[in-house]
């Protein structure tokens, strides 16, 4: 017992000593998987039905791709009405006064059975931005780096 409270004292004491945070020698951070992309790559996906505006996203400026789909209840439902557009939170990265960006879909009729589309906007400048959704569908839309 003696033995191993003084290898313990020892490791502290050592860890201490070159590292100078006993928090640190005791509680490692966990490891990072390295399969994990950084933020730039990662993409940003909202869901949702209905329409909504989205919360702030930070997006790293650039080209970025945009996928969204959308598709009614059921097959027997007529199509549904579907818009969405990206929005700056700074206005000056905006093309309009209004914090309008790009329109994504611009009042479409989705199909029951759904539908979907991508589209690319390029010279994005770094800051927030926010999905505004007009919709009577259920919605998928994803943001991801284009380049």
């Amino acid at each position: 017992m003696a033995l191993g409270s003084f290898a313990l004292v020892a490791v502290v004491l050592t860890g201490v000593r070159f590292g100078g945070d006993i928090n640190a020698v005791i509680h490692r951070p966990p490891a990072i998987d390295s399969s994990v992309k950084s933020s730039t790559e990662a993409s940003i996906v909202l869901v949702g039905r209905g329409s909504r505006r989205g919360d702030p996203f930070y997006l790293a400026g650039g080209t970025y791709r945009i996928d969204w789909a959308a598709w009614g209840a059921a097959p027997e439902y007529p199509p549904c009405a579907h818009s969405a557009e990206l929005m700056a939170v700074d206005p000056t990265n905006a093309t309009t006064s209004r914090a309008h960006v790009a329109d994504l879909p611009k009042l479409v009729d989705v199909p029951a059975s759904g539908g979907s589309d991508e589209r690319y906007i390029a010279n994005l400048k770094p800051g927030y931005y926010s999905l505004d959704v007009a919709s009577e569908c259920s919605w998928q839309i994803a943001v991801s780096s284009g380049s």
